[in-house]
């Protein structure tokens, strides 16, 4: 009954590529956490991936649709991209009649990068670096490409999202800064997953998933680096 436990376990089964047993326990977490938008999102991720796009899209509306605690800002803003790009790219008919249509609008991206974390009370940030020395951050949140940092959570779980729309070729470096936390949990140190989306929104998305550990402080790791082509 520990949703931090649950949700860090669940992220590994995807990773491992075992989303159908990663399903039930989103579910779990969603029953003993309701009141947390990050779990109805990590739901409808997950029957994303198990092609249940009815289910994923109708879960991500009642973010969207809903109020929310000013611990989430602008969660609904990161929802309704999910719901759109499933919306635009799953090849099925959907019943859309819950959703009003002046939000049905797809806004593909050339770069997508999401970071989430396991603890409540805890403040991790997304830093990008793209091909031009320029950092996106949240005291940055504008690029000149063109990149946009969505807002910065302070007080539980993310998401944090890195948008870029059309990427000038070269290399974007991810990066995440361990600010700090207010809570102690059963697991000890806190487990950030980092989603890394090329073509967001397009028939040629691609999507890796990485997850790790932070323990230190002000701890600041590099997670990886994009090469985007010509």
């Amino acid at each position: 009954d520990d949703p931090a436990l649950l949700r860090v376990l669940s992220h590994r089964l995807v990773q491992a590529g075992h989303p159908e047993l990663a399903r039930p326990l989103f579910e779990r977490v969603l029953i003993l956490r309701p009141e947390e938008p990050q779990s109805r999102r990590d739901l409808a991720l997950v029957c994303s991936i198990l092609k249940q796009y009815q289910h994923a899209i109708d879960l991500l509306w009642e973010i969207v649709a809903q109020p929310w605690d000013a611990r989430f800002p602008e969660i609904e803003v990161i929802a309704l991209g999910d719901l759109n790009a499933i919306v635009a790219t799953c090849g099925e008919r959907l019943d859309l009649s819950r959703i009003d249509a002046r939000f049905l609008q797809n806004l593909s991206a050339g770069l997508r990068v999401i970071l989430t974390w396991d603890a409540d009370a805890c403040d991790i940030d997304l830093w990008v670096d793209d091909p031009n020395g320029e950092q996106a951050i949240y005291s940055h949140p504008r690029t000149t490409q063109g990149g946009r940092m969505s807002r910065d959570f302070t007080g539980g779980y993310g998401p944090e999202e890195f948008l870029l729309r059309d990427p000038k070729p070269g290399k974007y470096t991810v990066r995440i800064n361990y600010f700090g936390e207010r809570s102690q949990t059963a697991l000890g140190p806190v487990t950030a997953q980092i989603r890394l989306v090329t073509g967001f929104g397009t028939p040629d998305q691609k999507e890796k998933l990485l997850t790790m550990r932070l323990s230190e402080k002000r701890e600041n790791v590099t997670v990886g680096e994009i090469e985007i082509g010509e």
